[in-house]
């Protein structure tokens, strides 16, 4: 059977327009800051920021999210062309995570479009619809992951970035090295 151009044009913008729709929701959102002056590249090596210091306190062990994300930061890092090494580091290297409630009021004001085809006459309509009861608020958690360099010679930050969405708490190990991912981005390459 052959399909009429128009149906299969009907058909393709209907599938750009879902895919569209999938992309909109659970998305990660992430921002990076360079210290002024600083050239990240110039940096060959990093190690791990200690946890906690000071007489009689010692590093507690890694829970299984956290070495998820130590695993995936380290990963991200020896792809960009830095070394880990245990001592004397160019960088340090530190993260924290922090789970908070995000609230989002909806629009009291929808507009949707429609297209459709049946037989070979397309159609397409614009809606409004205005809610009847008051705006609503919905809450949701989400998860902000920090990762941190800090240069340990002059002990200063020279870059930070962060993602914000839902990460799970770091048990879900795909989502968290597209968080890391997502958020060393903007971290520079050395060059080779």
């Amino acid at each position: 059977m052959k399909i009429p151009m128009r149906s299969s044009a009907t058909l393709l913008l209907f599938g750009v327009f879902a895919l569209l729709g999938c992309a909109s929701g659970g998305s990660l959102k992430t921002e990076s800051v360079t210290a002024p002056g600083v050239e990240l590249a110039v940096y060959a090596s990093f190690g791990w920021q200690a946890v906690a210091e000071g007489p009689g306190v010692g590093n507690p062990p890694l829970s299984i999210a956290d070495a998820n994300i130590h695993n995936a930061i380290r990963t991200q890092l020896i792809q960009k062309g830095y070394r880990e090494v245990e001592s004397d580091p160019d960088l340090r290297v530190g993260f924290e995570t922090a789970a908070y409630i995000a609230e989002k009021v909806s629009q009291p004001f929808r507009i949707g479009i429609g297209m459709g085809s049946f037989g070979g006459n397309v159609g397409g309509g614009v809606s409004t619809s205005v809610p009847v009861g008051p705006a609503g608020v919905e809450t949701t958690q989400e998860t902000r992951l920090t990762i941190r360099a800090v240069d340990p010679k002059s002990n200063t930050e020279v870059w930070v970035g962060t993602t914000t969405g839902d990460i799970k708490q770091g048990l879900d190990t795909d989502v968290v090295t597209e968080a890391v991912a997502k958020t060393l981005a903007e971290f520079p390459a050395r060059p080779k």
